[in-house]
């Protein structure tokens, strides 16, 4: 094909004239190459642009990034902070509460530790590096594993606190402590005493209240009745009576009452209306003769008389 040329005729539409330029296969393969090298500088000129913008935004969405997550990084460690405040807070109060029921004080540090957990956590100031960034993010994690263990340490005390303090509601509850009716004038103590029957001295094992036959005794403590005697012998002993057993070695007595309102066996509560004033047994006259037996043995009654 060597020698041999191209011609390229074209004419105009409105003209009869014919024009023709011829090509040489050299000619051709230059301006071939010529247009090879023009495709590849555009085509790397359109990469390099493209890879640019790209790269270019990458980055901005890596700093973006970057600066949302030391923004999320910071408000979690602010949370983590108010929640190390209101654990403080919870212990200190559950330490209140164990000083105020009497009970055993639990060691700072067994409260930090969770019983056998991590250590507490500080925070090292935000620096910014990846690597300081990753140890924050593990002290967090610390921290926020040490808190739960702290506030299911808190949540076991509390359950103590909160069983201990039933268990006083319930020990003052049946403890005798009120005055067995309302208003009355005592008029006998407890201990040695003229008998006003008798004359001879004696030991009174409770105390005397007059009151108007038919007022209302009231029980000085919960408990349940052992004891609702209606039969009795004129002039002698407690006549009506009724003891309430209250637990833990107590039991109360409330004698010659006219009349009496509750069953054996049953369950009473504190100002529950056991029976009426009145001057059945050994009596002079219409009062309440009270009784607190501790153990077996009568105490004074005024000892437990709190109101």
């Amino acid at each position: 094909m060597r020698g041999k040329r191209f011609k390229l005729l074209y004419f105009s539409m409105g003209g009869s004239e014919v024009k023709q330029i011829s090509f040489s296969w050299n000619r051709i393969f230059v301006f071939g190459l010529i247009g090879l090298v023009m495709l590849t500088g555009v085509s790397v000129l359109i990469i390099s642009s493209f890879t640019g913008l790209f790269h270019n935004w990458k980055i901005d969405h890596l700093t973006q990034s970057k600066s949302e997550l030391e923004f999320a990084l910071a408000d979690l460690e602010n949370k983590v902070r108010t929640i190390e405040n209101h654990v403080q807070y919870l212990e200190k109060n559950d330490e209140d509460l164990r000083i105020f029921l009497e009970m055993p004080t639990v060691d700072s540090d067994m409260r930090k530790l969770g019983r056998g957990g991590l250590g507490v956590e500080t925070f090292t100031p935000y620096l910014g590096t990846d690597e300081v960034r990753h140890n924050e993010l593990q002290q967090i994690q610390h921290v926020v594993e040490n808190l739960s263990q702290r506030i299911n340490f808190a949540k076991r005390s509390r359950e103590e606190i909160t069983q201990e303090y039933n268990d006083d509601l319930t020990r003052l509850s049946h403890t005798p402590s009120v005055r067995p009716l309302v208003g009355g004038r005592k008029t006998a103590n407890y201990g040695p005493r003229l008998d006003p029957i008798t004359g001879r001295h004696s030991h009174h094992e409770g105390v005397d209240f007059s009151a108007a036959r038919g007022t209302d005794v009231y029980a000085t403590a919960d408990g349940v009745v052992i004891e609702a005697k209606n039969r009795y012998t004129p002039n002698k002993s407690y006549g009506r009576y009724v003891l309430i057993d209250h637990g833990d070695g107590k039991c109360t007595r409330y004698a010659h009452l006219s009349k009496i309102l509750v069953r054996k066996g049953q369950t009473i509560k504190r100002y529950d209306i056991i029976g009426k004033v009145g001057d059945t047994g050994k009596s002079t006259g219409p009062h309440l003769h009270y009784e607190v037996v501790v153990d077996g043995q009568t105490v004074d009654p005024m000892n437990h008389i709190l109101d």
